[in-house]
């Protein structure tokens, strides 16, 4: 499984993986083709990263190799493609430094990103973070619900730079396996967080705090919260900023409020650049 950046690199075009016998080079320095299926073979050419090559045979001759003082595992696969030099050639290859076929896992889903020319899923398993260029037409995912992801790995071209190939991993389907926290949290609770602002804001930007605090507030230990949701009371914040200890901040508190009077709960400052929510005392 290949980690992809999310941020600071533009994609003019998508390509994905057409079928399951073509694969990708996934070595940055290129991969060399032999004449056959040993190390002491002739070198005949070389395929450069992320050419597409068609896999003709799969010999079953596993062997190791080390790279950058990491151990890949693989074999001598036979495979023809496009050369360095553009000359069609057909030779050996080590499958360590090619793309996987179709891959399934379970991840925790984290957002929807649009803010480039393609859309993405993030999602993390464990400490790593993926991102996965999203094909599919639906957006019923959850923060924290946990979805099987099945994917293939595709090319897209870098704007600039003579249209250089980066591979990327392409959603092939996805489906929910459990409901996070967020979605027990409006099973259970069935209102809406109320909001107040001051300042002008757009409304993608109150959208994402909205999910951040609703975030937040699911996952939240605070035994206040817990009883408010718990009875069904009125849960909602306000939106203000403030400088605290020198410090500029957009502040968020919570409160509960009932026939028309409101207590304040807790205040939290928010850092869209992360985005995280963080408790404070005022």
């Amino acid at each position: 499984m290949k980690k992809i950046a999310l941020f600071f690199i533009l994609f003019i075009q998508i390509i994905p993986l057409c079928a399951q016998n073509n694969l990708f080079v996934t070595a940055k320095s290129g991969l060399n083709v032999r004449e056959n299926s040993s190390l002491d073979a002739k070198k005949i050419g070389k395929f450069n990263y992320a050419e597409k090559v068609a896999v003709l045979h799969k010999t079953d001759l596993f062997f190791e190799v080390t790279d950058n003082g990491k151990k890949i595992e693989g074999q001598w696969y036979k495979v023809t493609g496009k050369s360095d030099s553009n000359l069609e050639i057909t030779g050996y290859v080590f499958s360590g430094f090619l793309s996987k076929p179709k891959q399934k896992d379970t991840f925790i889903f984290l957002n929807y990103n649009d803010n480039f020319d393609y859309p993405v899923i993030g999602a993390s398993k464990g400490k790593s973070f993926y991102g996965f260029i999203n094909t599919e037409e639906g957006r019923s995912y959850l923060k924290g619900d946990s979805i099987e992801i099945e994917w293939e790995t595709g090319v897209v071209y870098i704007a600039g730079d003579n249209d250089r190939k980066q591979l990327a991993d392409f959603i092939v389907t996805t489906k929910k396996v459990k409901n996070g926290k967020i979605a027990n949290f409006r099973e259970a609770y069935k209102k809406e967080i109320e909001y107040t602002y001051t300042n002008s804001y757009t409304q993608d930007y109150l959208d994402k705090l909205y999910l951040e605090v609703e975030n937040y507030i699911a996952n939240s230990d605070n035994e206040l919260i817990k009883k408010i949701i718990k009875d069904k009371e009125q849960l909602g914040y306000t939106i203000e900023e403030k400088t605290v200890n020198g410090e500029d901040l957009v502040v968020i508190g919570i409160y509960k409020s009932f026939e028309e009077k409101t207590t304040p709960v807790l205040w939290l400052s928010y850092y869209p650049e992360f985005p995280k929510l963080y408790e404070i005392d005022l």
